[in-house]
């Protein structure tokens, strides 16, 4: 073999050009698909964690379970807890000769590395993209109409806190039923139920088509109602 011309200093160089190029196209290319992928797993984990808590409540309030305790990981993001009074979400119900104004609160995450918020409000678990007016029900509340007897029950679940709270990382969720208050209305002349969003966390379309499918009102109006239940549940939260 004719070795001339040949340098190992020269084929050094070709050899560690080939890794440095490579080493540049997976940072350039891969690295952010890895950081999208490990945000989608984050959120995804962040949904079933919601849901969990969400079923967590639904024991509080229907099964007369008085405390409850959820272990969770929050990744690639913050929970926040916000207390009812100082949130903006609110449902009213008008009876035609009363209206009624439910005050909920919320568990909000928000991710770090993108722009998904999940928020647990009132029973429902809700998804929505920071700066975006569209939002999506993942898990709806335990609302039920039983038109054969026209019973119209809404269940109306509100958090409280002493302070806001804010986590990342690992944490437990501590929560205790502190009351509940129950509402009778018979023959009703007309029931309306609106939904009022909070101005930092945009959760309209998403309740709107829970509340009437079709229509961008917030607003669900139901006639023949007989019998109208409310029934709201004060869920007090200790720590997360």
């Amino acid at each position: 073999m004719n070795e001339r011309a040949v340098s190992e200093a020269i084929g050094f160089v070709l050899i560690l050009g080939i890794v440095i190029s490579g080493i540049g196209l997976v940072t350039l290319y891969g690295y952010p698909v890895l950081i999208k992928e490990q945000s989608n797993t984050d959120v995804k984990n962040m949904e079933r964690a919601m849901i969990v808590i969400q079923n967590d409540m639904k024991s509080l309030c229907y099964k007369n379970v008085p405390y409850k305790e959820t272990s969770l990981q929050v990744s690639g993001g913050t929970l926040e807890v916000v207390n009812s009074t100082s949130y903006g979400g609110l449902i009213n119900v008008s009876t035609g000769t009363e209206s009624l104004n439910y005050s909920v609160g919320a568990l909000i995450y928000r991710s770090d590395r993108g722009t998904e918020v999940i928020t647990l409000e009132n029973g429902a678990v809700m998804t929505r993209q920071e700066g975006s007016t569209g939002s999506a029900m993942l898990a709806e509340p335990r609302w039920f109409y039983d038109a054969p007897t026209g019973t119209f029950v809404i269940y109306i679940m509100n958090i409280t806190t002493d302070d806001l709270m804010a986590k990342s990382g690992m944490g437990a969720v501590r929560m205790s039923l502190e009351n509940v208050d129950t509402q009778v209305r018979t023959s009703p002349a007309a029931v309306t139920v609106t939904y009022t969003t909070d101005g930092d966390n945009n959760l309209s379309v998403a309740w709107d088509n829970y509340l009437t499918g079709i229509s961008p009102s917030g607003t669900f109006p139901l006639t023949g109602v007989s019998k109208l239940v409310i029934k709201e549940y004060r869920i007090k939260i200790y720590d997360i």
